[in-house]
């Protein structure tokens, strides 16, 4: 499956391996991907992302700017994959991608506030084993007494108060009993041992300082590891450190604070506490937290190349939340598997199945572009999943687009195809490449012109026999708003288009195919 490559599309930033230079080729070009990442670069380019490769020995040897010399210049938007960086060298990152006329998506300052957990656990007090945290530089552990004043409020004085040692990114987890795992705060002595060990083992790769957790009980069910893009969970797998235990954690609490932490890429760790409530036990910038092997990481990529390149992932208005439905998810609901979402009726309605086949098959042919797909109508309240809406594919040359949608039966005759549409539609006119919003109907479905009339569609004549409805968007030199072009009916079937006909007894407004046509030539990447 394959992306078409939209001309705004992000690149992607992958580590290079040093050991594995190319012979004779020119600076900033000898660096193959690193293969921990080769397999995300190649998943990232099929999702329709540019990519390039980082020196990271430079980067970290203070040599920005020749760390970058494989990136093209004016490249735009970048999301970075890779190793982690100290906070520092990753300022230097971000400031040598602008020199060269690129944006570092996660800027310096989101990337500490994610990957430290001075920087998020405000935001997760509440959902995250109480912490506490002292400064110190490597090699100089706080003295004993500093040590039981930050355990001191861990707990009640009296009752034994085990924890967790680590800094402000990394445990020593793997050294539980020497370097981790303290039995009871109040014992002071091993306390400090048990620091200072982890000091020596971290050497002077710790962060910040050192962080005191209050130990919790944990079913032995594995963690699972989510990831989020602009707020919204696109991929949940298991941690890396156990990737054949796979949880399905409850995110309904997490959610909120995620957004109102509002940093583009981040990662949850979650465990199940013994008295069956999902904790957060890490946060982590998205950047640098490693995948598990065996994880299909298509929807990760999908999502990050369409908010990178600037589409939404979810639009919400009142009681209405369009959710994208990207091409590797469009695949299961077009099925008939749920993929994740709580539909009404339990599964998706046929014609949404139908409308994300049509998704998938563009994707496979290379024509589906991204914030050009399906959503998925959900209810802001209950989260229920009640059908369909989007568009039959990008703006055409004439600025015009197309749109449909389907609604479960329980969902109908409430006023949501209504509020889905002003909504797309709504944003779908703000974007600059866009003219006219078009859709067609049945001559006998009244209920579906009612909902194009309410949201401020108008009829504006017949195209083989449906009812063609239009609205405007931006007004473009020399153009009436809304003016339809001489000679030519909106939404008019190109030569060589499948006219798309409804059938009888299907919902209106259901997506039919789109036509294959070639998109904007995509610019020289670095190839990996």
């Amino acid at each position: 499956m394959t992306v078409a490559l939209a001309a705004d599309r992000p690149l992607l930033l992958f580590p290079g391996d040093p050991l594995r230079p190319r012979l004779g080729a020119p600076p900033g070009r000898r660096l193959r991907a690193d293969p921990h990442f080769a397999s995300e670069a190649a998943t990232a380019r099929s999702a329709g992302a540019a990519t390039a490769v980082l020196d990271h020995e430079a980067l970290l040897a203070g040599d920005a700017e020749g760390a970058v010399a494989g990136v093209p210049r004016e490249a735009g938007p970048v999301w970075y994959r890779g190793w982690m960086l100290p906070a520092d060298r990753c300022a230097a990152l971000a400031a040598a991608l602008t020199a060269r006329g690129c944006r570092l998506l996660t800027s310096p300052e989101a990337y500490r506030t994610a990957h430290e957990l001075p920087g998020w656990y405000d935001t997760f007090r509440a959902l995250t084993p109480r912490s506490v945290w002292l400064p110190c530089a490597p090699g100089r552990p706080p003295e004993r007494a500093a040590l039981a004043r930050l355990a001191a409020g861990l707990g009640e004085p009296g009752r034994r108060r085990p924890l967790v040692v680590k800094d402000w990114v990394k445990s020593r987890k793997h050294e539980w009993d020497e370097a981790a795992y303290v039995p009871d705060a109040q014992d002071t002595e091993r306390l400090s041992a048990v620091v200072a060990r982890f000091l020596a083992l971290q050497e002077e790769f710790l962060t910040g300082g050192v962080v005191l957790r209050a130990f919790e009980d944990f079913a032995a069910v594995g963690e699972a590891r989510v990831w989020w893009v602009d707020g919204e969970p696109v991929l949940i797998g298991p941690h890396p450190d156990t990737p054949e235990l796979r949880p399905t954690p409850v995110l309904d609490h997490v959610a909120p604070a995620v957004r109102e932490l509002g940093l583009r890429f981040v990662t949850t760790d979650l465990a199940l506490r013994t008295d069956g409530v999902w904790r957060v036990v890490e946060v982590g910038d998205g950047q640098v937290s490693g995948l598990p092997a065996g994880t299909d990481h298509r929807p990760l990529f999908e999502a990050l190349v369409t908010a990178g390149a600037g589409y939404p992932l979810t639009l919400t208005a009142g009681r209405v939340a369009l959710r994208a439905l990207l091409p590797a998810t469009a695949a299961r609901v077009a099925d008939g598997d749920p993929a994740g979402f709580d539909w009404i009726d339990g599964t998706p309605p046929e014609t949404t199945s139908g409308g994300a086949g049509i998704a998938v098959r563009a994707a496979a042919a290379g024509h589906y572009r991204p914030g050009w797909g399906v959503f998925v109508l959900t209810d802001t309240t209950s989260g229920k999943a009640l059908g369909s809406i989007g568009f039959h594919g990008p703006p055409d040359a004439d600025g015009s687009v197309e749109i449909g949608y389907d609604l479960s039966p329980s969902a109908r005759g409430a006023g949501w195809a209504t509020d889905a549409a002003r909504l797309l539609t709504g944003w779908a006119t703000a974007q600059p490449e866009v003219r006219t919003v078009c859709a067609l109907t049945e001559p006998e479905n009244v209920p579906s012109q009612r909902v194009l009339e309410r949201t401020g569609f108008r009829f504006v004549g017949e195209r083989e026999g449906l009812r063609a409805y239009e609205t405007s968007g931006m007004d473009g030199p020399g153009r009436l708003p809304g003016r339809v072009r001489p000679g030519k009916l909106p939404g008019r079937v190109r030569r060589g288009r499948l006219p798309g006909r409804v059938r009888p007894g299907r919902l209106p407004g259901q997506v039919r195919p789109v036509s294959p046509r070639p998109w904007p030539e995509s610019t020289p990447e670095a190839s990996l």
